[in-house]
């Protein structure tokens, strides 16, 4: 394992100019998939775009590498701000859908307070839970992403892992989200005694088993998510360009 991060980084898919061009005298960075000594093609350095098939995974699985690329993504300060938009997007725009599709389209009701209240309330302790989640997901997706040799196929690499993996994070969603502001917890009786309109409280649509509940949850996180990161990447990318002009 290399004890810094290539230069092709998890930055290169927010900011294509990070991605310094190869010298024609020297090799591309290399990315070795695992520590030194051990047996098969994981002491072979693997460059360019199979490094995301042969390399990538498995070096996501050392503690070491991981804290490198992420100590190296938020070393930038262009970086948190990635961060805060993607959290945004993911939190409060994908989080719309997914209440739309809980609370109204399956008929799971909530509290006696206002649609736009309930989404609220889910969406801020979504954008609280899963913030340590995102600040992870975005410099490993985008490290995943960095070797690939074109942008677009670059920016298409980041969308469906990040998507990917925020989707299966938020798998058992509807459970912790029963468990920490559903029906009949603190957070839930509080909220209705500031916010409540008076109205009886939707019935409780009927339950599923477990394994139904998680399944519909990622069919529909799938999508929805690598879409929701498609566009914070848009947003972020056009922030950047904005800086450099300035």
């Amino acid at each position: 394992m290399p004890s810094r991060v290539p230069h092709a980084t998890a930055w290169t898919v927010f900011d294509p100019a990070d991605h310094p061009s190869p010298r024609t005298d020297q090799p591309e960075p290399s990315l070795q998939a695992a520590e030194p000594g051990t047996s098969g093609s994981a002491d072979r350095p693997v460059t360019g775009d199979s490094a995301i098939f042969e390399g990538g995974l498995r070096a996501i699985l050392s503690p070491r590498f991981v804290i490198a690329v992420v100590r190296d993504f938020y070393s930038r300060r262009m970086a948190w701000a990635a961060l805060l938009i993607s959290a945004l997007f993911l939190a409060y725009g994908g989080g719309a859908v997914m209440f739309w599709y809980h609370a109204i389209y399956l008929g799971e009701g909530g509290p006696a307070i206002s649609h736009w209240q309930h989404w609220l309330l889910d969406s801020s302790a979504g954008f609280i839970g899963l913030l340590p989640a995102i600040a992870l997901i975005l410099p490993l997706a985008g490290w995943l992403s960095a070797h690939a040799k074109d942008d677009q196929l670059r920016q298409t690499l980041y969308v469906i892992a990040g998507g990917a993996a925020f989707a299966l994070v938020t798998a058992p969603g509807p459970f912790l989200h029963d468990a920490l502001v559903g029906r009949g917890t603190w957070v839930a009786t509080q909220v209705t005694t500031w916010w409540g309109d008076g109205r009886a409280p939707l019935p409780p649509a009927e339950p599923v088993g477990v394994v139904a509940e998680v399944a519909r949850q990622v069919a529909l996180g799938l999508p929805l998510y690598i879409l929701v990161m498609a566009i914070a990447l848009i947003v972020v990318r056009a922030v950047v360009r904005a800086r450099h002009t300035t």
